[in-house]
């Protein structure tokens, strides 16, 4: 994994503190007060240009979906490339979860 400037031990208290929810209620609570609306919006609209890319969507159609621009959906493109590898850790666990519950 690649090393973040931004690791330190605060970031890794609340990191920790993430790993300790259990449901999607805590999430939605925990999350919901740390971040903002738009905050969040943001999140989970750069998760789904994540899981579009990896689908082989087009730029063209991530911008309309979830409105982000060319620029953000190329930065994200290149983090899924050249990042710590957190993005593709989560789709493999999340086509596993799904796999299980088929």
């Amino acid at each position: 994994m690649k090393e973040h400037k931004w690791i330190n031990d605060d970031t890794d208290e609340f990191m920790l503190s993430v790993l300790e929810l259990e449901n999607l209620a805590e999430a939605r609570a925990f999350l919901g007060d740390i971040f903002t609306k738009n905050e969040i919006q943001e999140a989970a609209n750069r998760w789904k240009a994540v899981k579009m890319l990896n689908f082989g969507a087009s730029y063209r159609k991530i911008e309309r979906i979830t409105g982000m621009s060319s620029a953000t959906i190329s930065r994200i493109r290149k983090v899924m490339e050249e990042g710590s590898g957190g993005y593709g850790l989560m789709i493999g666990k999340l086509e596993q979860t799904t796999k299980r519950s088929c």
